[in-house]
């Protein structure tokens, strides 16, 4: 053969073999990623109990959780806004009482089903909020997008949030209407959805009975908008007073920046694709707490920084929130090695702590001071323990104003370690065609025995 040609030859298969390494090590690792991160617990007595009765004077919502995984502060962020007002009647819907995963390893027993609503055992709901589920489009979540476009034909208002929107685009409802999503899904939706006219650079856009939102966090300020509508200026005010969602104003503007995939965005790219390794946080769950502060530590540590596996920890197996949504936790004592524990929503320690004697404990409440209690407080410790750059990706992912960081900076040791020592192994298996051909070009060189 040619020596030009056989050169050729082996450089384009070392360049395919180092290719088909690195994309082989990302492809397990985001499925190892995923499955961490949208992994329900079992069922427990909460999935068989009789579901609440609808307060008829109140606002019905019903916030949608998917059968093949959630986002966790898509649902919870409205939830918690919702239902910190009385004016409200708020549940999660889903096709079963099974439990559900949302991201960041969560997961929740829903309130009540499609078909208590079909059945006429509660009214047919006002609001339908639609969060970002795995499988917008799977034959899974049939019943949901049925569901949606049933309450819609008969008067309901549609709310849906940050990657909602790629399930709402699944219906009829966004047809001729003008809409956003999350900033990385608008290209693909203008193209494969000119039906619809999208719209970069809103916190929320609202066309008529349809209101969609900017990514994630987004719900949360959105949602305040709607109690503003629905319930009133002061009613809005005294629950923002309590989220402290950065720049929402009742008569604030909606614009926000325009964000776009860039190099910078790295560690995203490699937290997702390189989970192994992860230290493992308990998130630990208490009676009562805050639905906003449980998914804003899910949501950055495990699925927008990727810097820890997260698995929610309590004293029982079943935890019921502030304002009612039941979480499945493991007890602290089975839930095996963990490196930290972070406990969301409280000051003191104590009882989690107690069970998990060494193990250091993190507390965002107290580290919080005068602002945001759920968010800023996680942003500025990822910031410290793996890098700014890392914790201003975060929130980038998750469309949250960025608050002030710490100066002391940490380094994402683990992520840089991995990616190294994967991007050695792909250029030595490059390496193997050309050096098994060598070898073979010897052995022919070699003089015969006579």
């Amino acid at each position: 053969m040619n020596t030009f040609l056989r050169r050729a030859l082996l450089t384009a298969g070392g360049i395919a073999l180092s290719a088909a390494v690195l994309g082989g090590t990302a492809a397990a690792g985001f499925a190892t990623t995923m499955a961490q991160d949208f992994a329900p617990l079992p069922a427990h007595a909460a999935a068989t109990a009789a579901i609440r009765p609808a307060a008829p004077d109140r606002i019905q919502v019903a916030i949608l959780l998917g059968r093949s995984g959630t986002v966790a502060t898509d649902a919870m962020g409205p939830y918690g806004v919702f239902a910190a007002s009385d004016r409200f009647d708020v549940r999660t819907v889903a096709a079963s009482r099974a439990p559900v995963a949302l991201s960041g390893g969560l997961t929740t027993v829903p309130d009540a089903t499609f078909d208590d609503y079909a059945s006429g055992r509660l009214p047919r709901p006002d609001l339908v909020v639609v969060p970002a589920i795995a499988d917008p489009s799977g034959a899974g979540e049939a019943e949901l997008r049925t569901f949606i476009e049933t309450a819609h034909d008969a008067g309901a208002r549609v709310m849906g949030v940050c990657a909602g929107a790629r399930v709402l685009v699944e219906t009829p409802v966004l047809h001729g209407k003008r809409a956003t999503s999350f900033w990385s899904d608008i290209d693909g939706m203008t193209s494969a959805h000119p039906e619809t006219t999208w719209v970069r650079g809103q916190r929320w856009v609202e066309d008529g009975d349809v209101l969609t939102t900017a990514g994630v966090s987004s719900g949360i300020a959105a949602s305040l908008h709607v109690v503003q509508q629905r319930a009133g200026t002061a009613e809005a005010v005294r629950i923002a007073d309590e989220v402290h969602y950065p720049h929402w104003a009742p008569d604030g503007a909606t614009d926000i920046p325009v964000s776009t995939v860039s190099l910078g965005d790295y560690p995203y790219v490699l937290g997702a694709t390189l989970p192994w390794g992860q230290p493992r946080y308990g998130l630990g769950l208490t009676p009562g707490v805050d639905e906003i502060d449980v998914a804003a530590a899910a949501e950055l540590y495990g699925g927008a920084a990727f810097t820890a596996h997260v698995v929610p920890v309590a004293e029982r197996e079943e935890v019921v929130t502030r304002h009612g949504m039941t979480l499945l936790a493991t007890p602290v004592g089975d839930a095996g090695r963990l490196d930290r524990l972070v406990i969301p929503g409280t000051t003191s320690p104590a009882p989690l702590a107690d069970a998990a004697p060494g193990v250091p404990v993190f507390l965002p409440a107290a580290a919080s001071g005068s602002g945001n209690a759920s968010f800023d407080p996680i942003l500025a410790d990822i910031a410290r323990t793996d890098g700014r750059h890392v914790a201003e990706t975060a929130a980038k992912y998750i469309e949250y104003p960025l608050p002030a960081l710490p100066r002391q900076d940490g380094t994402p040791v683990r992520v840089t370690v991995i990616a190294i020592t994967s991007l050695i192994l792909a250029i030595a298996a490059g390496i193997v065609p050309a050096l098994l051909s060598r070898i073979r070009r010897r052995r022919g060189m070699r003089p015969q025995a006579r």
